[in-house]
């Protein structure tokens, strides 16, 4: 049997993770209406997922966790990155002129942007533990290890230097592109991989994701200079640690060897 078994010390780890944020009241969306469950020593049955918010740590069903995605606006399935804009910024490298001026007043060099497309979805499985082989009678526990990584980043596309990209979609949207989160060891949350069965604690971060050009020169005599991509994470914390919104569950497959490959996403987990 898949199960993940979360223990009553996973109170412990809502310190690290915040996942459901507060729904406007015109909604109508309770932990009642939901059907959520307060988190116990309990098994979690298949699909079901923890979720952390309000200063409360709950379990929801996957039609429940769904709908909570389709409330945030937040797309289940994970958009193919378009390189195709991304790669078309690069015929505008040319427009790009490195260059300083001494006159404040100048601002043929000044770097700005326009959003095309934004974008808000489940991202892949994001490892928090060793993959593990179940063996015995019991099964083998895991827990979250640390170092394990989750980032917000720019990829960009052009001639111009995206530092200047950090700053002001930061400033704009109040998110810190160079932010990155860490797990840390010891929060015991722990996944139940039985014999037969190999498995990993997973988190599935929800990711805002925008496209857009960038500009070089004054207004009413802009010029194009490359495209960009922006990916950030929503920071959600609890008694003051940090990690970013989305779900925890485990990916637990019937197989007694590895690689595993992701349950949402592509590829095998380390």
């Amino acid at each position: 049997m898949v199960s993940v078994r979360i223990a009553t010390c996973l109170a412990a780890f809502a310190a690290a993770v915040s996942a459901a944020p507060v729904l406007p009241a015109e909604n109508a969306l309770t932990y009642e209406t939901l059907n959520v469950t307060d988190t116990a020593d309990r098994t979690l049955r298949n699909g079901e997922r923890v979720v952390f918010g309000n200063g409360r740590t709950t379990v929801v069903s996957e039609a429940t966790y769904k709908l909570l995605l389709k409330l945030e606006g937040v797309s289940a399935e994970t958009p193919e990155i378009d390189w195709d804009y991304i790669k078309s910024g690069e015929k505008f490298a040319g427009n790009y002129r490195n260059g300083t001026s001494l006159d404040k007043r100048d601002c043929s060099n000044d770097i700005s942007y326009t959003v095309d497309t934004k974008q808000r979805f489940v991202d892949w499985d994001v490892q928090m533990s060793p993959v593990i082989i179940g063996a015995g009678n019991h099964g083998i526990d895991i827990t979250i290890s640390k170092s394990w990584t989750v980032s917000n980043g720019i990829t960009v596309s052009g001639g111009f230097d995206p530092s200047s990209l950090y700053s002001k979609l930061g400033a704009s949207f109040g998110v810190d592109y160079s932010r990155v989160w860490t797990t840390s060891q010891g929060y015991l949350v722990r996944a139940t991989v039985d014999d037969g069965q190999t498995g990993v604690v997973i988190t599935e971060p929800w990711v805002n994701r925008k496209y857009g050009r960038t500009f070089q020169g004054c207004p009413g005599s802009l010029r194009q200079v490359g495209t960009f991509m922006a990916d950030s994470h929503e920071d959600g914390s609890y008694e003051g640690v940090s990690w970013v919104s989305g779900a925890i569950t485990g990916c637990i497959k019937s197989q007694s060897s590895i690689p595993l490959t992701r349950c949402h996403g592509s590829g095998a987990f380390r």
